[in-house]
């Protein structure tokens, strides 16, 4: 249970970064309120998970589904470059959070 509250989490923090993106420096209040809540509701859910997970493999596939999951949407959603490069070292942050969850 606890990996699925850290998985939400990742998600949670997915939201967070986009929110702040269409905030547009926290000038559109409703992204700002969306920002709030989603960085409150994934730094919450962290904290449970942590619990029984350990704190360096929680954090770094925490991390990894923030900067993994805020790469993918940046690419589609606000049209980022796409290049293979790029995607080559966003699948090594992939597997190195899978590997976590496997091995750690």
């Amino acid at each position: 249970m606890e990996w699925l509250i850290l998985v939400v989490a990742g998600l949670c923090e997915v939201a967070f970064v986009v929110n702040m993106k269409l905030s547009e420096g926290f000038k559109k209040v409703k992204y700002t309120i969306f920002t709030i809540i989603s960085a409150s509701l994934s730094f919450f859910l962290l904290s449970l998970a942590l619990k029984d997970i350990p704190v360096g493999t929680g954090y770094a596939v925490w991390t990894g589904i923030g900067a993994a999951g805020s790469v993918l949407l940046g690419m589609y959603f606000f049209q980022e470059k796409k290049s293979r490069k790029k995607i080559f070292y966003l699948s090594c942050i992939i597997f190195g959070v899978v590997g976590l969850k496997l091995f750690g």
